[in-house]
C-alpha cells in the first residue's frame, strides 16, 4: 500500500503530478468541445428548422453523416486530413512551407464537430417541444424573432433540453479520451506513458477509470441541480 501511494503521490518517483495534469487536459478539451458543439448545435437547429433549403439538406446531412461515423475516425480525419489540406493551401502560397495543426485544436474541432451533431437533434427536439402559444404570443408583442428565440423559446426550450445535454456532456467527457491517439498528454496519455514506464498498466489504467468515474458523478451532480433550477414552477405540468 505505501508502494502504490508513493507511486500516485506527488513526491520524486510519483506519478500524481502528471495525472493532474492530465486530467486538467482532458477536462479543457472536453469544455472547449462542448462549448463548440452547442454552438454547432444552435446553428445546425435553426438551419433545420427554420433555414432555407439548401441549409435544411446541409443540417440533414450534417447530423446524419457525423453520427454515422466512429468518434475515432472524426478525430483521425481533422488531424491527419486537416494538416494535409492546410499544408497544401499555404504551399500555393509561401511554397516549401510545412504547417502542422495543433492537436489540442484538433481535438477540440473534431469532439466539437460530433458533439455539435448529436445536440443538433436535442435542441431540434426541445425546441418543437416549447408550446406553440408561447410563440404565438411572442409574435403577437412583435418581438424581432432572435429577440423572441433568446428571450422566450432557448429558456423555455433548456427545460427540455437539459436531460439530453447532460447525457451529453458525459458522452463527451469520456470521448475525450480518443484524444491520445493524436498524442495529446491528456489523462489517458500521461498513464499510458505511467505504464509503459512502470510496466504496471492495469495498476494506471484502473486509476484512471476512477477518476473518470469521480467526473461523471460530479457532472451528473450538476446536471441535476440544473434541471431543477429551470425546473421550478413547472412540476405537475
Amino acid at each position: 500500500m505505501d508502494d502504490l501511494a508513493a507511486l500516485l503521490g506527488f513526491g520524486e518517483k510519483g506519478w500524481g503530478a502528471q495525472l493532474l495534469a492530465g486530467a486538467v487536459v482532458t477536462v479543457e478539451i472536453a469544455i472547449a468541445s462542448y462549448l463548440v458543439g452547442l454552438l454547432l448545435s444552435l446553428l445546425g437547429a435553426w438551419a433545420k428548422l427554420a433555414g432555407p433549403r439548401p441549409l435544411r439538406a446541409l443540417g440533414n446531412a450534417y447530423t446524419t453523416i457525423i453520427r454515422g461515423v466512429p468518434d475515432i475516425l472524426i478525430i483521425l480525419l481533422v488531424y491527419y486530413g486537416g494538416s494535409g489540406a492546410l499544408r497544401a493551401l499555404i504551399g500555393l502560397v509561401v511554397p516549401g512551407v510545412t504547417v502542422e495543426i495543433d492537436a489540442f485544436a484538433a481535438a477540440v474541432a473534431s469532439l466539437g464537430f460530433v458533439s455539435g451533431a448529436y445536440a443538433t437533434e436535442v435542441f431540434r427536439g426541445a425546441i418543437l417541444a416549447v408550446p406553440s402559444g408561447q410563440v404565438e404570443a411572442a409574435k403577437s408583442l412583435a418581438l424581432p424573432p432572435r429577440v423572441m428565440f433568446f428571450r422566450v423559446v432557448l429558456p423555455q426550450a433548456m427545460r427540455f433540453a437539459l436531460p439530453a445535454l447532460g447525457n451529453l456532456w458525459v458522452v463527451v467527457l469520456k470521448d475525450s479520451a480518443l484524444i491520445s491517439v493524436v498524442g495529446i498528454r491528456d489523462l489517458l496519455g500521461s498513464a499510458a506513458t505511467a505504464a509503459a514506464t512502470t510496466r504496471m498498466p492495469f495498476t494506471f489504467y484502473a486509476v484512471v477509470a476512477v477518476i473518470f468515474l469521480l467526473m461523471t458523478i460530479a457532472s451528473v451532480g450538476l446536471f441535476q441541480l440544473a434541471e431543477r433550477a429551470y425546473g421550478r414552477g413547472f412540476q405537475g405540468r
